[in-house]
């Protein structure tokens, strides 16, 4: 504080003392807050750490559990050639090879009305309103042969139109129907039988009708109440022909047909899952000659999730080191520096499980460790051979009781959860930083009640100046 700012020869600088002893007041503070920064530091860093212990807790759940799905277990089906037919394989498909004939593809259930003159109006001599019912497939898992009625209604006034116009009424009124049982959730939107009118040819009218499921049990049906169905050729039991009216393919035909190993199939989709366990295959088209679907462990479906169980431990262990450092916000803390000792003595440790000793440590698999501690394929041709020979030799390194995958989850899950080691810590960090808060509140109040004081001081300091002053020249005129 400058003696210059008490203005002997003049009035004192009282808000130029006042910041000067504000300022000094202050450097208590600076330190309150200092420290507040640092328990926030450290919040932040926990945050980060239960964030990374959390997805490598998810990844090493998701490998020791294996109830649901063994992502050691990934299969991928191959065919002979994907224009034909595509193959998927699930973990509970066995692998092996099979030979495949396809003979027929499922198909679609489509009627045609006969063909009339467009401009015609061959229909005029129906004056009534004209209903049918359309049973549309919707098969369910009790009742597989289960339809739902569809009833159209075409008004007495369409039969005047031109064939043309009549038939994009009926259309209109067939397709209205159908999206209202869709709408109200009665068929499902992969059941809607579809009808178009069109011309076949220059200045003619033919109706068409589509199932929308395919395959012989969802062939279109029909009750004809008014008989129009029949008038317009639709319901010809025959396969239309020329001009007249009918189905395109046979009921009996409309289901795929193929060969499996020697043995012959009849479905009615494209998509066969219920042949092989775990296997789908789609198919495309049909063959000339037997094909060979083969189904082999899918390598880099494994490897890949390996490799993501490596990137989660790695950053794991990476960040806990880093804040264990001397300038990390962990330094000091038994509860944090064991973490990562432990992170790597699970992680080298041999598994006893196994079931076989040949396969017992993440070394003999390909996946070493480096000085710092995080892991890296080293070989990974030994990877792909144990799992070429028999994924299990992989699955319980890290799935069995004593597994490294097992072991990670249990002890990391003693941070995570929500009464876990991390959470408690945030607790206390919380809890101080309030306490910090309150701290920096009360000094704020008591700083302003300091500083009004001071300056009250000053006023007073500066009146008393000025009686002084008043006094002193006050003398000096005897002087004179």
């Amino acid at each position: 504080m400058s003696i210059a700012s008490f203005g002997i020869g003049g009035g004192i600088d009282i808000e130029g003392l006042v910041a000067q002893f504000r300022g000094l007041e202050l450097r208590s503070r600076f330190v309150l807050e200092a420290r507040l920064e640092k328990l926030q530091t450290r919040k932040t860093a926990l945050s980060d750490l239960d964030s990374k212990l959390s997805a490598l807790f998810r990844i090493t759940d998701s490998f020791a559990e294996t109830v649901l799905s063994d992502p050691f277990a990934s299969r991928r089906g191959i065919t002979s050639d994907s224009d034909l037919f595509t193959v998927t394989a699930t973990s509970d498909s066995q692998v092996g090879s099979h030979s495949i004939s396809i003979s027929r593809l499922a198909s679609t259930d489509t009627r045609v009305s006969d063909q009339v003159t467009g401009i015609n109006s061959d229909f005029s001599g129906i004056t009534t309103d004209q209903s049918f019912d359309i049973l549309v497939a919707h098969p369910t898992d009790d009742d597989p042969s289960n339809r739902v009625a569809v009833t159209v209604t075409i008004s007495a006034a369409s039969f005047a139109k031109t064939n043309e116009l009549l038939f994009d009424d009926i259309a209109s009124a067939i397709n209205d129907a159908i999206a209202l049982e869709v709408s109200s959730g009665n068929l499902e939107a992969t059941e809607r039988v579809t009808a178009t009118a069109v011309e076949e040819s220059s200045g003619t009218a033919r109706l068409i009708l589509r199932s929308g499921l395919s395959g012989e049990s969802n062939a279109l049906q029909f009750t004809d109440t008014d008989g129009l169905l029949a008038t317009l050729g639709l319901t010809t039991n025959a396969q239309t022909s020329g001009t007249t009216g009918g189905y395109i393919t046979a009921s009996a035909d409309l289901n795929a047909q193929f060969i499996m190993d020697g043995l012959s199939f009849s479905r009615g989709s494209n998509t066969i899952d219920d042949v092989l366990d775990g296997i789908t295959f789609q198919l495309l088209n049909t063959t000339t000659s037997d094909q060979t679907l083969t189904v082999e462990a899918d390598t880099a479906a494994v490897r890949s999730e390996v490799d993501s169980f490596i990137e989660a431990y790695n950053e794991a262990l990476t960040f806990i080191r880093a804040e264990t450092l001397a300038d990390g916000d962990f330094r000091g803390d038994p509860t944090y520096s064991l973490l990562g000792i432990e992170l790597r003595s699970i992680v080298g440790s041999r598994v006893v499980g196994t079931s076989t000793t040949d396969y017992d440590r993440l070394l003999e698999i390909g996946i070493d460790v480096k000085n710092n501690g995080t892991l890296f394929f080293d070989d990974p041709e030994k990877f792909e051979s144990a799992l070429a020979a028999n994924p299990q030799l992989v699955s319980d390194i890290f799935n069995v009781s004593d597994g490294i995958a097992t072991q990670l989850r249990d002890f990391v899950v003693s941070y995570t959860r929500t009464t876990g080691l991390i959470n408690s810590s945030q607790r206390s960090v919380d809890t101080t930083i309030r306490h910090q808060n309150e701290r920096l509140d009360t000094f704020d109040d008591r700083l302003e009640r300091r500083v009004a004081r001071f300056r009250s001081e000053m006023v007073k300091l500066q009146t008393a100046l000025a009686q002084v002053r008043a006094q002193a020249a006050f003398f000096q005129t005897f002087r004179s």
